[in-house]
């Protein structure tokens, strides 16, 4: 029998208003939990994760919906090994999206070399791009209990984007300073 403890939801609230029903969601996919079925999620046995589950369960039930919260732990290793395969198929999109949308940001470094568009603005707005992947990465990362291996390329991703950006900033810098 495995020794793993899971802390889990399961909760319904009114379709209308929508509110709750799309906060809760929220809340759960910020946390990282992972869908069991309809209104069942999961998240791994942790301090941190029971606090939460207490917390929305409650929201849930003042927002005019109901909710149950408890822990459970797998019957079977094969229980266990599909219960952590969900969690990291879930990481791992995540990660994937990283990597997406550091490629996105250097599709877009690489656009704004071609019509040579080197203004502050530009320089300024994909500093904050940048900044947004690094967030979603730290999102990511917060979810990430075993350090999933899909992590490294994600980090080699925003490393890459990072780096296109000083080259494209130092180019930037260049051009203002011929003028």
């Amino acid at each position: 029998m495995p020794d793993s403890e899971w802390i889990l939801i399961s909760y319904h609230v009114p379709t209308n208003p929508s509110a709750v029903r799309v906060a809760t969601w929220r809340a759960l996919r910020q946390q990282g939990a992972v869908p069991l079925g309809d209104g069942l999620y999961a998240l791994p046995g942790s301090e941190s994760n029971r606090t939460f589950v207490i917390e929305l369960a409650e929201r849930i039930n003042r927002g005019g919906g109901s909710a149950i919260s408890f822990t459970a732990a797998p019957l079977e290793a094969e229980d266990e090994a599909a219960m952590r395969l969900k969690f990291e198929a879930a990481r791992y999109d995540e990660y994937r999206q990283v990597v997406k949308s550091a490629g996105k940001l250097v599709d877009h470094i690489e656009r704004e070399e071609a019509t040579e568009d080197f203004r502050l603005a530009e320089v300024d707005s994909l500093e904050e791009e940048l900044n947004k992947v690094r967030a979603q990465l730290g999102r990511t990362i917060s979810r990430d209990s075993v350090r999933y291996p899909a992590r490294d390329e994600a980090e080699r991703a925003i490393d890459e984007a990072a780096t296109r950006l000083q080259e494209y900033v130092t180019q930037a810098f260049q051009k203002e300073n011929q003028e």
